[in-house]
This record gives C-alpha cells, structure tokens and sequence, in this order.
C-alpha cells in the first residue's frame, strides 16, 4: 500500500519538500478518483490483486492400536481409497476374548449375588434356621430334665431283677458244689452253674452303674455344649431373619461395579484388536505384514485426507493487512494450466517468522512473514499434496 506521507521512498528515493509533496498528492488523487482513491492517507493497493506462491498440503493421520498384537490380516494396500470406519489392519484378539467372556461371567456372578443380598433370606431359608433352633433348645431341654423319674424307675427295676437271678444263680451253684461232692453231679454241669453265676453278678453290676448314672443326671459339659449349639442356632436364625447388613450389600455393589468397569476395559481393548480409518482418506504407508508383531501404540499406516487439502504461502509483513479470514482466494496449479481452483483464507499465524533481531528500515521489514494458511476445494479429488500453487488473494470489500 502506498501513502502520501511515504513518497519520498517509495518513489524519488530522495527527500521532498513539503509543498512539492501536497501538491503530488494532489494530483495523484485526481488521477486515481475512479479507482477508490479517498483521499491524502488512503490505501491505493486496497483495490488490487496480491500473487503468493505456496505449496498445497494436507492433513495426515497416523494410526495404530493402543493394545497392538500380532498382526493377522492386512486388508488395505498403499495407494488405496479406505471410508470412514473401514477395517485396515486386524490383530489376533484370542486372549482378549476368551478374558472377555471370564468378566462376563463374573459380572453376572456379582450380580446374583447383590440381587440376592437385596431380597434377603427366603421362607425356605427362615423355616430350616428356626428348625435347627428348635432342635437345639430341645436337646438342651433333655439334657436339663435328664433322667426322667421314668427311666429311674425302670433302672431300678432292672437292678432288682438283676439281684434276684443272682441270688438263684448263687444258690444254684451251692447246690451243685454239694452234689459235686457227693458225685451226683459232674465237673461239666457244675463248670456251667458257676458260669451262670458270674453272669448274673455282672449284670447285677451293670444295672447298679446304669441307675447311678441316672440318678447323677446330666454332665456340666454336656450341657454348656448343649447351650453354645443353642446360641449358634439362634445367631443364625437372627441373621437369616435380618437379612444382610447394609455394609455387605454396599460391598457387593461396589464389587459389580468393579466388575463391569474391568468388563468396559476389556472391550475396549477388544475393540482395538482392529485398526479402523478415523476419516476418508487415502493410504499413503502401510508397514504391517501379517505375523508381525505390533506394540502398543506403534503406527502402523499413515493416511491423508484428500478432502483437506491446503495451500500453506507466507506473506510479508507490509502486506498483512491485505489479508482476512474467509477471504476468498483463486489458486493456479501448474499441472492444470487451463484451470482456477478457489480456497478460502482460514487461518493466519499470529507470530512472524525470519524476523531480524533489530528492524532498521522498511526494507527489512519484507523479511518478516506471516503463514496464512487457505483450504482448497477438492471435490475432484484431483489435487494432491506437495503440489506448486500460485495463490491469488482476491479484493476484501
């Protein structure tokens, strides 16, 4: 843009008079009144053209797998148009779904159990834990009330009888020592009533421990065993009625949730068992080969987006001020002469580049340039990246 007050270097390179310089100013105007002039300090370039040359690029993605794996189908090659979501690279995801169907199912072992935590105890449950408290206060009871005057009374009625076949065993076996001595009788038969005898004395001692055992009742330890069964019965029951504690159903759904949580991880990491397009693009590098290996993270293709191609140009400094965001813009590529392609100014970059550390004059000032950045419109599919363009910024109006 050129200024009134900048003549004297634009032009004559030599300094001015002052009046010599209205007066040329003047004139000036006069000349250039149909082409926008408004007067002394008006942009005259406001109105014209501004040529860059530049270099079309476009966006690039890298992709690859967060968990890698061996490498079982490759089905892209380099060259190829790929869609949004299309499959490029496959890895052997066995493992992963073989841990994927372990979570499942500990997902749903969770889930009974906190389902069966919030209904608590069936009646089933409740009718078997008050039986084995009943069972156990019986028994208790028993041993408390133990002997019966019952089981007394027929322990001493077997003592008594038990005495009484011994009295007739005894005097039996007197009987036969005499006829033994007379030789009545032989050793055999009298072998026999002694034999006879011991039994019956031996019952006789047997029924006298049986009723001495009853009469002393129940052991102490019996019955504090007898009570601790019936305490644990109780405890059970209490607990089978309640139901569960707040903390355990608190627990269990903390544990489901930690459950599903892993289940979420290990589908994810399923789901990076396959390298997909992120975008429609072109597959510039394919490096994979099925059996490799791939590590986490490791690219395995790169991609660029036709449909966002740009021409990157810089633009000196005293020439900023041509330039606007959604300017619009003609570009010429040199492979199609005949042909104008139209872009859009997106961005300009808010830093300069090659800046001297000190300015001196206007001239050094041309050294300083601003990126602009102008998206290109590529529905042709025509154009590609690292192609010379020459970028026509149209007039802002």
């Amino acid at each position: 843009m050129i200024r009134c007050s900048n003549l004297r270097n634009d032009i004559f390179h030599t300094p001015l008079p002052p009046f010599t310089t209205a007066l040329l100013c003047l004139g000036i105007c006069a000349l250039l009144a149909g082409t926008g002039c408004r007067g002394v300090g008006a942009g005259l370039m406001r109105t014209e053209e501004t040529v860059f040359s530049g270099t079309i690029e476009t966006q690039e993605i890298r992709v690859g797998s967060k968990t890698g794996g061996r490498v079982v189908e490759v089905l892209v090659s380099e060259g190829q148009q790929v869609e949004t979501s299309q499959p490029l690279v496959r890895f052997d995801t066995a493992e992963l779904e073989s841990l994927l169907a372990q979570t499942e199912a500990r997902v749903s072992q969770q889930e009974a159990r906190l389902a069966r935590l919030e209904r608590g105890a069936r009646r089933e449950e409740k009718s078997q834990a008050e039986a084995a408290t009943g069972a156990a206060r019986a028994g208790l009871d028993a041993l408390r009330t133990w002997p019966r005057p019952e089981e007394v009374g027929q322990a001493r009625g077997s003592l008594s009888a038990a005495e009484a076949e011994r009295g007739n065993a005894q005097a039996l076996f007197s009987r036969m020592t005499r006829l033994s001595q007379t030789g009545d009788v032989s050793q055999q038969e009298l072998d026999a009533t002694s034999f006879r005898l011991e039994q019956a004395k031996s019952r006789v001692e047997v029924e006298k421990k049986r009723l001495e055992l009853l009469l002393n009742g129940s052991r102490r330890e019996e019955i504090r065993a007898a009570e601790e069964r019936l305490r644990q019965a109780e405890e059970a029951e209490r607990l089978v009625r309640n139901g569960p504690r707040p903390e355990e159903i608190a627990d269990a759904r903390a544990q489901l949730a930690e459950a599903r949580a892993r289940l979420d991880q290990v589908r994810i990491q399923l789901r990076e068992g396959a390298v997909n397009a992120p975008a429609r693009a072109t597959v510039e590098v394919l490096t994979v080969r099925p059996g490799d290996l791939i590590t986490p993270n490791q690219v395995v293709a790169r991609l660029l987006e036709n449909d966002q191609l740009r021409v990157r140009i810089f633009v000196p400094e005293p020439q900023l001020g041509l330039v606007s965001v959604g300017q619009q813009a003609t570009i010429k590529i040199d492979t199609f002469t005949d042909r104008a392609f139209s872009g859009t100014v997106e961005q300009i970059n808010s830093q300069g580049e090659f800046t001297p550390r000190n300015v001196q004059s206007r001239d050094e000032r041309n050294h300083q340039v601003f990126g602009v950045r102008i998206r290109l419109d590529n529905r042709e599919g025509i154009l590609k990246a690292g192609m010379a363009a020459d970028v026509t910024l149209r007039p802002r109006r």
